[in-house]
């Protein structure tokens, strides 16, 4: 088949490594898979064959949401794929109408979010609720049973639709050496390292990690992402006086995600909002222990299939976080267990199983 995958912008982020890790996946099977992205964000995807884009900058306001639209309706009429898979709110709404315009009927959309009421994210909702429930999209696919349940309220007619897949984790394609690892990211070589991953916004609230240092002095603290919080982590971090240990390495590609999760001895994860945690699976997958904010679908994708967990879960503040370092840094038999259950989580996530989910749905 010919398929293409929607994205919304460019930029070495969690939906963006599940739909490389499906686009590879199904090439692998014999299939046609390019991936489009409304528009450049940063240069994360630049070098990949497989990889284009409606336009090379950030839309600015109205007028460059519409040029994105109409680009993308354009490259999906000229493309003329058997089938199209979309993530992420904008990529599935313009992602399907585009396909629609172009004549496409197969269309996968991906719920990366659970339901909104208010703002910008509740408008988007409401036209995911509306056309889910009129059949514009002929599957749906959610990522876990949490994220599945957040739409046990809407209609019959968009529930029939959902279908269940977890993402695909990779797991790391080699041993790294943690001392080369923390030199090639100029981290402290010999100090206690917690590292952490995703986007500095302040749903990922990477500042209780900033507040945790301030209550641990022998911990330091390596953020790979980009992101608009980052000059506000930077100044709490010099008001506390632990701007030296505060690590912000920019954004890491997928390619060295795994090389930058080897130069910590613990995962940090106070995100306040998931519907997977993608990258905090990647790092107990790695065989890191993990310290997470104590929410309901992190305590479902962090067990492994015998039950037991990758983590210690606390209070999402700096209070909870520096609770849980501590602990740790105590415990080294903790972290060992938690080490030992995180590096079974391979076989439960494998990519190879979302991507037979997907053909399986493409081929129906």
């Amino acid at each position: 088949m010919k398929i293409i995958q929607v994205q919304t912008q460019a930029e070495a982020a969690g939906a963006q490594r599940i739909s490389d890790m499906v686009g590879e996946g199904l090439r692998a099977r014999g299939h046609d898979v390019r991936t489009v992205f409304m528009y450049r964000k940063t240069d994360a995807f630049d070098a990949d064959p497989y990889a284009d884009f409606v336009l090379t900058e950030s839309p600015r306001g109205l007028p460059g949401q519409i040029r994105a639209a109409i680009g993308l309706a354009t490259y999906l009429r000229k493309a003329r794929p058997d089938a199209v898979i979309t993530y992420q709110h904008y990529g599935n709404i313009f992602g399907t109408v585009g396909a629609r315009l172009a004549g496409v009927r197969k269309i996968i959309a991906n719920q990366s979010g659970s339901p909104h009421t208010k703002g910008v994210m509740g408008v988007l909702s409401q036209i995911d609720r509306l056309m889910g429930v009129i059949g514009l999209y002929r599957t749906n696919v959610v990522n876990s049973a949490w994220t599945e349940a957040q739409f046990s309220h809407y209609p019959q007619a968009y529930r029939r639709r959902l279908r269940r897949i977890d993402h695909g984790v990779a797991a790391p394609p080699e041993d790294f050496d943690k001392a080369a690892a923390r030199s090639s990211f100029g981290l402290p070589r010999n100090a206690w390292l917690a590292v952490s991953s995703g986007r500095l916004t302040q749903q990922k609230n990477q500042i209780a990690l900033v507040g945790a240092l301030d209550q641990l002095p022998d911990i330091h603290v390596a953020i790979a992402g980009v992101g608009p919080e980052r000059d506000t982590l930077v100044a709490l971090a010099k008001s506390r006086d632990v701007a030296d240990r505060l690590h912000l390495v920019g954004e890491v590609p997928s390619a060295r995600i795994f090389e930058f999760l080897a130069a910590g001895d613990i995962y940090a994860f106070p995100s306040l909002n998931e519907t997977f945690g993608l990258a905090c699976v990647e790092a107990a997958i790695s065989g890191l222990p993990v310290v997470a904010n104590d929410l309901a679908v992190m305590r479902e994708v962090l067990a492994t299939e015998d039950g037991e967990t990758a983590a210690i879960f606390v209070e999402d503040d700096a209070t909870g976080m520096a609770k849980g370092l501590a602990d740790l840094m105590a415990g080294p038999e903790i972290m060992a267990r938690l080490s030992a259950a995180g590096r079974r989580l391979k076989d439960k996530y494998a990519p190879a199983r979302m991507c037979a989910g997907y053909e399986a749905l493409l081929l129906s």
